[in-house]
């Protein structure tokens, strides 16, 4: 059988999310003991995705426009990307004690190099906008997906679809995971729709 490069693609992250899914269940696992139920039954890791949101926006300064749970140096950290009107860092958080645990940011030549990469300042500062325009912020999306589905966020990002701000928020519960869409305007969460060509404006 013939498999086409387009399947290769999606066959490789369907086994990276499937990583994902086991290493939030390692993490679940190894924090059982001490951990704090939270509403809907749902147990986890001392440090939520949300919780480790505010941590780095906290640490930073900036809005925070992605936050996920990555496989970092062998062990499962948040990674939160945020950015202001100085600035974008990254910064990683341990889901267990909720501290950061480092923060990349540009470093003097490469904030020399952004100079002259105005695409990139542009999108950064677009996506700043609308997070300032919104009636709603990261955390607040994760945790209205999370409140619906009773499972644990492990990506959210602000997303542009035909000119309107929405959120993007993966949920696992259960061992599967979910992709939701929640639009600020309404406060609905909803299931995502399959993605299409179309070009996010913040990509």
């Amino acid at each position: 059988m013939k498999i086409s490069a387009t399947d290769g693609r999606g066959a490789t992250r369907t086994l990276l999310w499937m990583g994902v899914v086991t290493g939030v269940a390692a993490v679940l696992a190894t924090h059982a003991s001490g951990q704090t139920p939270r509403p809907g039954g749902v147990s986890g890791p001392p440090t939520s995705l949300a919780q480790a949101v505010r941590v780095a926006e906290q640490q930073t300064g900036g809005r925070a426009t992605k936050a996920e749970m990555e496989r970092d140096r062998g062990v499962y950290m948040y990674e939160i990307e945020t950015v202001s009107k100085e600035k974008t860092a990254e910064v990683v958080v341990d889901p267990a004690s909720g501290n950061v645990v480092r923060v990349d940011a540009p470093g003097f030549f490469s904030s020399i190099g952004n100079v002259f990469d105005r695409d990139d300042q542009r999108k950064h500062q677009a996506a700043l906008a609308r997070l300032e325009a919104s009636s709603m912020t990261l955390v607040a999306a994760i945790e209205a997906a999370e409140k619906e589905t009773g499972g644990r966020a492990v990506k959210a990002e602000l997303r542009s679809l035909y000119g309107s701000t929405l959120f993007e928020v993966r949920v696992v519960k259960d061992l599967t995971t979910q992709t939701l869409v929640v639009d600020p305007a309404t406060a609905k969460v909803v299931p995502a729709p399959a993605r299409g060509k179309h070009k996010d404006d913040d990509d």
